[in-house]
């Protein structure tokens, strides 16, 4: 039997729209669901941070409602991290699209939403705590760095736009 499934992409940065972080999540969905049997008849993807509450999100608000015109109770993503990359956004909406009747399947690990027992829910809760924690040291990078950039600018006399 074919099941309908929707695939959810989302990348943080607009740097990444020209890039391949949509191609790369849409070619892992489709290869998932083709082992699987199964069509993907939408595809939805939102430049936004991973933080963002998922009702937040215009193309997941979109996306919910094509599920419910569509009868799809599936939904793909390459990660969970292009769920969430903070631990109470991603739990919230777990819980949240759960009771609304929905499966979540992260691609790369299809036991992470859907695994329901203890050590189960402890791998998903370590999974989104690991991707907050890549975050924070992302944005932790991209401070001193553009830190370091405003001084050696400084020093040659260069100001930026924004006078630093």
């Amino acid at each position: 039997m074919c099941k309908n499934v929707v695939g959810y992409f989302r990348s943080s940065s607009t740097s990444n729209v020209k890039g391949d972080s949509k191609t790369r999540q849409s070619v892992s969905v489709k290869n998932y669901s083709k082992k699987k049997g199964w069509k993907v008849k939408g595809e939805f993807y939102d430049v936004i941070s991973g933080t963002t509450n998922i009702l937040e999100r215009k193309e997941f608000v979109k996306m919910l409602s094509y599920c419910e015109e569509q009868s799809i109770d599936t939904i793909l993503f390459e990660g969970s991290d292009r769920l969430s990359r903070d631990l109470i956004v991603n739990e919230t909406s777990y819980e949240y699209l759960s009771k609304l009747g929905y499966t979540l399947i992260s691609v790369k690990n299809d036991k992470t939403f859907t695994e329901t027992t203890p050590t189960g829910i402890l791998v998903r809760q370590i999974l989104s705590t690991i991707s907050s924690f890549e975050k924070n040291n992302l944005v932790e990078k991209l401070r001193v760095s553009r830190e370091r950039k405003s001084k050696l600018n400084k020093s040659r006399g260069l100001i930026t736009r924004t006078g630093k």
